[in-house]
Order: structure tokens, then C-alpha cells, then sequence
């Protein structure tokens, strides 16, 4: 499928993305040292190239986001966990972080058939929760959740996270199809910018601007999400723990391509930028099952 990414960081929630075949036509993303390191990973051979878009998503859905109609399949969107956090004093809607409204702005704008969206598991008992759930009602979407935490996954932290797939209630046809890329494999996105160059100036903004391309299909697309909103997790014995691995998973070889969250690569930027990216990230694996399981 193809996927335009908001909130993007560093890029983990775009590793979830190459294990389930999709190719992302543009991403969104406010802090420069992410958008560096996203390009150097297309540079590096890492992630394919696609526009890489340095801006705040308020701007970007103004002066950007209906070139995306009919371009994309799935949005993928972390937005700011703080309004609903503990540690972020759970001021919801009166925090100026609150970049919920931008994002559902964004899916309206944009209308593609899927949101995959994260954030912490503090939000189901949020006031706000309901607002979310509302928005995405009126905008045409069904939606369902799931919390799920990297340890789940035989990683060595625990980091839960929630998860919330919505699908297009209108669509004409079955959700189970969109979930498969191999649908449109054939049509690249065309870049929003212009040019080859790894980078360039729009408006005062930088645009990291390449192409893109992918597409494999995605297995379990029967599988369903919890109906019963007062608890967000499957209890072990309801799922194979195997059917949710990915084929790496299974043969025990996949978290030797998951870093560990505390280490720190050999950039130039400061180890705070790092820090700070590693701590917003999304493990892949955990992001990618969540979709799997949800969809």
C-alpha cells in the first residue's frame, strides 16, 4: 500500500512499514535532525527515497496535503502523546502540543482507505478519547484498538503502546483487499516536488524530495480487533503467539535487526537529538503486528 507517513521521527514506524511491503510516498516531520537522518537513510540504501517534508503538519495539510488525494492508501500518524500522558500532566485538549485535530484534518483531507495510528496507552482513559473517537466517526471512518507493548514480542522492555487502526466506512469494497499493496505496485507516487536533489527549498520550508516504490502483500488480513472496549489486549491463549511473528520472528532471527532502544549511533547531531528520537520512536515489529492483528 501506499503510505504517507505524519509525525515521522527517525523512521521506526517506516521499518513496520517495509516488513508489511507497503511504500511510503512522503513524509511529515517537524525536527530537522529527524528529517537529516531519514535522508541519510535513503542515502544509505536504508529507505527508498520519497519527498521528506520538514514542516509543521499545520502547514503541511494548508500547502501540501490535497496534492495527496487519491495517492495514498494508509496514514500512519504517532501523534504528540504529552496532552494524554502522565508525565505530559494530561492537559488534553487545552495543551498546546495537541496535534490531534491537525491529524484528523490530515485523513479528511487526504481520504485514504487506512489510518494506523499510535500513541500511549494513558489515552483510553482520557476525557479525549471520546473526542478522537468521534472525529474519526464523522469523518467516515470505523476504527478499533489494541494495546500492545514490545515485550509481547520477546523484546527485552516493555514500552506498550496504543494502537488504532480506522478504515474508510464507505469504501465499496472489501477492507481486506486495500490491506494488500500488491494492488497497486504498478503505480508509483509521483514525487509533490520536483527534482532529484536530496534536498531543496519550498515556501521557506526544506523538502528532503526523492521517489518511491514497494509493494508486497500482506498475510492475516482476516484477523480482528477487540470488540470489547473496556480491555486492549487479547489475553495469550486467544492469539497463536506465532502467528503474530513475522516470518523473521518466527525463526528467532528478527530482533538481531531491532536496536536496542538505549544505543546510540555515531552521528554528528548532538546525543540529545538522538536521545530524543529514540524516545519518541516506534519499535517496527510491534507496529507492524499491531496492523496485522487490527486489520
Amino acid at each position: 500500500m501506499r503510505e504517507l507517513s505524519l509525525f515521522t521521527g527517525a523512521g521506526g514506524g517506516l521499518l513496520a512499514s517495509i516488513l508489511l511491503g507497503w511504500r511510503c510516498v512522503g513524509a511529515v516531520e517537524i525536527d530537522s535532525y529527524c528529517c537529516q537522518v531519514l535522508a541519510q537513510r535513503q542515502t544509505e540504501g536504508h529507505l527508498d527515497e520519497f519527498p521528506i517534508w520538514n514542516m509543521d503538519i499545520r502547514e503541511f495539510n494548508q500547502r501540501v496535503a490535497p496534492q495527496y488525494q487519491g495517492m495514498v492508501d494508509v496514514i500512519t500518524a504517532g501523534f504528540p502523546c504529552q496532552p494524554f500522558s502522565t508525565a505530559g500532566k494530561g492537559l488534553g485538549e487545552a495543551d498546546e502540543r495537541n496535534m490531534w485535530p491537525a491529524t484528523i484534518d490530515a485523513l479528511r483531507i487526504v481520504r485514504p482507505e487506512f489510518a494506523l495510528l499510535e500513541n500511549v496507552p494513558a489515552l483510553l482513559a482520557h476525557e479525549y478519547a471520546r473526542t478522537i473517537y468521534r472525529d474519526l466517526a464523522e469523518s467516515g471512518f470505523d476504527a478499533r484498538w489494541r494495546v500492545l507493548s514490545a515485550a509481547e514480542l520477546g523484546a527485552p522492555h516493555l514500552r506498550k503502546r496504543l494502537w488504532i487502526v480506522a478504515a474508510d466506512a464507505n469504501s465499496k469494497q472489501e477492507h481486506t483487499e486495500h490491506s494488500r499493496p500488491d494492488r497497486h505496485c504498478e503505480q508509483q507516487g509521483r514525487p509533490i516536488a520536483g527534482g532529484t536533489e536530496a534536498s531543496r527549498q519550498t515556501n521557506g520550508e526544506t523538502c528532503y524530495n526523492n521517489v518511491s516504490r514497494h509493494g508486497q502483500t500482506v498475510a492475516d488480513s482476516d484477523r480482528k480487533g477487540l470488540e470489547d472496549g473496556t480491555q486492549g489486549h487479547r489475553q495469550a491463549e486467544e492469539d497463536d503467539p506465532q502467528r503474530l511473528r513475522l516470518p523473521a520472528q518466527r525463526h528467532g532471527g528478527w530482533w538481531e535487526v531491532e536496536p536496542d532502544v538505549g544505543r546510540v549511533a555515531n552521528e554528528v547531531a548532538s546525543r540529545l537529538d538522538r536521545l530524543r528520537a529514540l524516545g519518541n520512536g516506534q519499535v517496527p515489529i510491534v507496529a507492524a503486528t499491531a496492523w496485522r492483528i487490527l486489520t
